[in-house]
């Protein structure tokens, strides 16, 4: 191996194990010793003119850098792949990779291109990629996904303190007009009016499920003051005191925090709530009982108001 292919090796290694045609090139290799490599099977060609060199770890990323050498300078990871890039809730690491460009680009199998030209604060970095804006990522989401999956992702990015709703309020503002901005304004409204954003999947599951069954929707985090200090509700039922608490296992895997819920359990019942409690294994195995026994809590709730 002289230097220039260890000179490849070591940009690959910096790309997830993958380098573009152009790179090899500018090493001093030419095309017959790209060929030859390929023939011998010691690279393998990802995308058009980007090659992975093998017995390099393989995985998502490997493809998602593959695909931003493909699409060249200037390309930015958009859609649900920067959704998956940001973590934002339901969007994992899956195909197709979207990418936006400045003009329209031919894409290979398992990429989906978007023609756009960004500006410059709508462009940032993540896991060292150039990715869409968290909010122009929420925005491009808001135009091609259902809100459910939408919302979901935004609560996340606002639990995790990504972004805030005043940051999303100027966005939306400066964006009117653009697809996915009603969504966004819907969400927004009912943002600002009091009803904040779900804290986990678990919580967006529990208002998918509200929705699926035709029901009003909670008001989530609602305060309440409970032995002197406030306390707030995952979602409270208005006009009643019919209240779901979305029980996940990390937040009540110790002792202090059994103990913790079975004083705020008592002080709810306390104080005339009727409380159910929703967990991940009651939503996926029996939604059906769910579903009954809140309409029938907030039946006779309110018969008795």
């Amino acid at each position: 191996m002289d230097e220039r292919e260890r000179r490849v090796l070591r940009i690959a290694a910096r790309q997830q194990g993958v380098v573009s045609r152009a790179q090899v090139l500018g090493e001093g290799l030419s095309s017959r010793q790209i060929d030859g490599r390929l023939a011998r099977g010691a690279w393998v060609r990802l995308r058009p003119g980007v090659y992975r060199v093998e017995g390099s770890p393989r995985g998502w990323l490997q493809h998602v850098t593959a695909t931003m050498l493909w699409a060249g300078k200037g390309a930015v990871l958009s859609h649900q792949t920067a959704a998956a890039l940001w973590g934002l809730a339901r969007f994992g690491e899956a195909e197709p990779i979207h990418v936006t460009v400045g003009c329209f680009l031919p894409p290979p199998p398992t990429v989906v291109t978007h023609q756009s030209r960004l500006s410059s604060n709508e462009v940032a970095m993540r896991r060292g990629l150039r990715v869409t804006s968290l909010l122009r990522t929420v925005l491009d989401l808001a135009a091609t996904e259902s809100e459910r999956d939408v919302e979901a992702a935004l609560d996340s990015a606002l639990a995790r303190k990504l972004t805030t709703a005043e940051d999303l309020r100027r966005f939306v503002d400066r964006h009117a007009g653009e697809r996915g901005v009603v969504v966004l304004r819907r969400l927004l409204e009912r943002y600002e009016g009091g009803d904040g954003p779900s804290e986990s999947e678990l919580e967006s599951r529990v208002l998918d499920l509200v929705d699926d069954a035709g029901l009003p929707r909670p008001v989530r985090q609602q305060s309440v003051k409970l032995g002197g200090r406030t306390r707030r509700l995952d979602f409270r039922f208005a006009g009643s005191n019919v209240v779901i608490e979305a029980d996940g296992f990390a937040w009540h895997a110790n002792p202090l925090s059994f103990e913790k819920d079975r004083q705020r359990a008592n002080a709810l019942a306390a104080r005339g709530f009727v409380v159910l409690h929703w967990t991940w294994a009651a939503l996926e195995e029996r939604p059906d009982v769910l579903v009954a026994e809140l309409q029938r809590a907030l039946s006779t709730n309110q018969r008795a108001a």
